[in-house]
């Protein structure tokens, strides 16, 4: 009789490890289940919001405007027989070298209490943008020179894109909305190039590539510029919470 209560006692202890081991693996499987759940429809709800959606559809045009350059620079060079002086000191090293004291400086300019990093983000936008209408037109190596360290500096807004999006998602949604528009801008960067390409070939000049994409990456910047002028405005008849009864 001892040994069967034994036995009973160990099957016991046996079963309701197992039980503690299956809601333990329950509990996790929720707790992953609900991580995802509220990732993947957090996302998703980011487009709810009008700006955000306007800053997607500029980070479409955004990126492939600025690699143009660096893919039509050595032609225009070819074209207007600067290919002496661009071996000196290539044009695309310009734009390269550059860009990184214009991260820097725009980050510091965008931390100064005066001064909104919104504004300092669209003002950067605007610069390059026009640069990018204006290449084509430079005829010499300086003007061009000139033309690609604006741009070089100007895309250092670069920086301030994660603080950009923090103001416009807040800081809950910051992780999954940043990895949109970088995705928005890989895509812009993926398809520009090939882009930039037909434009040629259909037109058989670089100039057309480089006004194309540079009105549609302005049409980018006015959604995004105008957008909040345009959001909804609650209506007066609705009660507010602090109105009296």
């Amino acid at each position: 009789m001892e040994c069967k209560g034994k036995s009973r006692r160990g099957k016991n202890l046996y079963a309701l490890c197992i039980l503690k081991r299956v809601s333990q693996l329950t509990v996790t499987i929720k707790k992953g289940f609900g991580t995802w759940y509220s990732s993947y429809f957090g996302a998703a709800s980011l487009f709810t919001n009008r700006v955000f959606v306007a800053f997607v559809f500029w980070a479409l045009f955004a990126y492939s405007s600025f690699v143009i350059p660096f893919i039509h620079l050595p032609e225009i060079v070819k074209q207007y027989n600067l290919s002496t002086q661009n071996d000196v000191f290539p044009l695309t090293s310009i734009i390269a070298i550059v860009h990184i004291f214009g991260k820097v400086i725009l980050g510091i300019i965008s931390d100064l209490p005066c001064i909104s990093t919104w504004n300092v983000f669209l003002i950067a936008n605007f610069t390059l943008v026009i640069c990018i209408l204006i290449l084509p037109l430079m005829h010499t190596y300086i003007g061009l020179a000139m033309v690609c360290a604006l741009i070089g500096f100007s895309s250092g807004y670069f920086s301030l894109m994660p603080v950009v999006t923090e103001d416009l998602v807040g800081i809950e949604h910051l992780a999954n909305a940043y990895g949109i528009i970088i995705c928005a801008n890989g895509i812009s960067a993926l398809l520009g190039p090939p882009f930039a390409g037909w434009i040629y070939d259909i037109t058989q000049k670089y100039d057309f590539s480089f006004y194309i994409c540079g009105l549609l990456y302005m049409v980018g910047i006015i959604i995004l510029l105008i957008q909040p002028c345009i959001q909804k405005k609650p209506s007066k008849d609705q009660p507010t919470d602090n109105t009296k009864v």
